[in-house]
């Protein structure tokens, strides 16, 4: 049985991405609820077989990250991946062990821009919303903060561009990660 997908309509991708992949499969191609299972199996293991390899961080990001645990800081990971491939690519860059908490999609049962993945990363590291800021690159990442009740920081060097971000009024943006340092 075939996905019969035969339009990819790249720049709409694009903007769905940050959402888990069945809703990202479901909206792109219109494909029916009984084969997003199916679409993301297919997915997954093209992902983790071919693509973690071409995955870089960007710039700043992992000094920046060991500076703010070096400060105390509780790190912790919010995807929209799937667990095992953001395991896999935390550990190839040598981050994995940084984080207090790392959530991957199949953690709850809403998905991004709901706030259950934030929730549950307040809930098990003991954090309250007020003392969290959510950092992401995406509305959806802004959206799920705001809707967790947390601070919020837009990155502008990621997906969404800086005016889709200021779109969600997030309480900071920045350029380059390094800027965090300076809020926290």
């Amino acid at each position: 049985m075939g996905l019969n997908i035969e339009k990819i309509d790249e720049v709409f991708i694009k903007s769905l991405i940050g959402l888990p992949l069945s809703t990202t499969f479901q909206k792109a191609f219109l494909l029916e609820e009984e084969l997003l299972p199916k679409a993301t199996s297919i997915y997954r293991q093209h992902y983790n077989d071919i693509a973690i390899e071409t995955i870089s961080l960007f710039k700043n990001v992992k000094d920046t990250l060991f500076k703010l645990q070096k400060r105390g800081i509780k790190l912790a990971v919010a995807s929209s991946k799937g667990k095992v491939s953001l395991i896999k690519i935390l550990k190839k860059h040598n981050i994995y062990d940084i984080f207090s908490f790392v959530g991957g999609e199949e953690n709850v049962k809403n998905k991004k821009p709901a706030p259950d993945i934030v929730n549950l990363i307040l809930n098990n590291t003991n954090v309250s919303p007020d003392n969290c800021i959510v950092v992401g690159d995406t509305v959806f990442d802004i959206e799920m903060g705001q809707r967790a009740n947390t601070l919020t920081c837009g990155v502008t060097y990621g997906n969404n561009t800086k005016n889709e971000l200021q779109s969600l009024n997030p309480n900071f943006m920045i350029d380059d990660m390094s800027e965090i340092l300076n809020l926290i």
